[in-house]
């Protein structure tokens, strides 16, 4: 009873309870990057090196996996994917324990807010959006699963246990996987890693869709009321407690997507080239032979960049629709000097880009993950160009 309480509890719309979900799966990893202890109680700090050491010493054993059967393209090909995903795992560890302080500081902010409190409209579109970051949740976890789990049943549905196929391309170096127990061994120890790796991607992607939700309802929050803006130019006091307020709430979303960006601009340019990469290799490999475990990958590549695209565009569009407002309230009706500072100052805060940065090249949007296909699906023909 008490377990089905407990999931009952984490469908609740709250975003506490979406972040304990996310906060779970990196407990199961035992890579609590954060919690308030990590790196500086002796477990987490030995964990935390143990599993950078484990995947330094698979992107090597993966570079020998390959070069030992580089005869054999499919040995080869899926090798390419398991070092992509496995330098991919590295660079995000790294990035978000390098930004751990500031990203517990964003995590803090948005489970704390209580906008909802404020009015049966507010309460609405914080239940909209926390129905939203539920729905991201669900689709991450299932796709990181699933992609673990195809990847993995491969060979028991092809027939490739008899043949001694490993669902990924590397083995333990200096001995025939081919021959028992060897096979055996490293077949397990791929089930391990592979899903240790699914799980850590939906607990560290899992903060940036509350960051994507909590954004976008604070500002269609801020949309409503700038509507109200001059609709009562007669009530002073009350025009003016509202335009404190939009200007209060205002600076704080504005200060709290840039620290977003800056934080997340590394992290995902490292995700769009990873992306990239994964969606060329799979392609590749499944134009190459139908029968193969890539499909996977490509699907699950594909569902990333395409909800973190998503998550941009609509940060993005939520943000064109407050300038749009800041534009088209009626403002002009104001007769205090101060209220119409404060409404000039939002005019021209307004017209900055507000969204996530990739490195500093683009944000995420529909047109970054147009961009994302069609370099995969250029690289792809390159390949086949190169092959033929």
């Amino acid at each position: 009873m008490s377990f089905f309480r407990k999931s009952q509890q984490y469908l609740e719309l709250n975003y506490n309870r979406i972040y304990d979900v996310f906060h779970w799966f990196l407990n199961i990893t035992l890579l609590r990057i954060f919690d308030d202890d990590f790196l500086v109680a002796p477990i987490p700090t030995t964990m935390f090196h143990f599993y950078l050491g484990e995947i330094v010493i698979s992107l090597t054993a993966i570079v020998m996996h390959a070069v030992s059967y580089r005869k054999d393209m499919d040995a080869v090909i899926l090798s390419v994917s398991a070092f992509v995903s496995a330098f991919e795992v590295f660079l995000k560890i790294n990035g978000m324990v390098y930004r751990r302080k500031e990203i517990r500081q964003m995590i803090r902010t948005v489970l704390n807010d209580r906008s909802y409190l404020n009015g049966p409209l507010e309460a609405t579109i914080c239940v909209k959006y926390q129905r939203l970051a539920r729905k991201l949740l669900l689709i991450t976890i299932v796709s990181y699963l699933t992609a673990a789990i195809m990847l993995l049943i491969y060979p028991l549905l092809t027939g490739g246990i008899a043949e001694r196929i490993l669902p990924v391309g590397y083995s333990i170096p200096l001995v025939d996987y081919h021959n028992s127990p060897w096979y055996q061994i490293n077949y397990l120890l791929q089930i391990v890693q592979a899903n240790w790796v699914a799980l850590v991607f939906i607990g560290l992607d899992g903060p940036f869709y509350l960051f994507v939700c909590y954004s976008a309802s604070q500002l269609e929050i801020l949309i409503v009321y700038l509507r109200q803006i001059g609709e009562s130019p007669d009530n002073v006091e009350e025009q003016r407690r509202l335009i404190r307020k939009v200007y209060d709430m205002h600076t704080r979303l504005s200060e709290f997507l840039a620290r977003c960006s800056k934080i997340y601009r590394e992290v995902y340019l490292m995700q769009v080239l990873c992306s990239i990469a994964h969606i060329c290799v799979s392609l590749f490999h499944i134009q190459l032979k139908f029968k193969n475990g890539s499909y996977g990958l490509l699907l699950t590549n594909i569902n990333k960049m395409w909800l973190f695209c998503y998550c941009g565009e609509l940060v993005v569009s939520k943000s064109s629709d407050f300038s749009s407002g800041v534009y088209g309230n009626q403002w002009y009706q104001l007769w205090n000097r101060r209220d119409l500072q404060d409404v000039l100052f939002m005019l021209r805060n307004a017209q900055r880009n507000y969204g996530f940065s990739v490195g500093g090249f683009g944000f995420l949007s529909f047109a970054t993950f147009t961009a994302v296909m069609k370099t995969a699906y250029s690289c792809n023909a390159f390949l086949h160009r190169v092959m033929n």
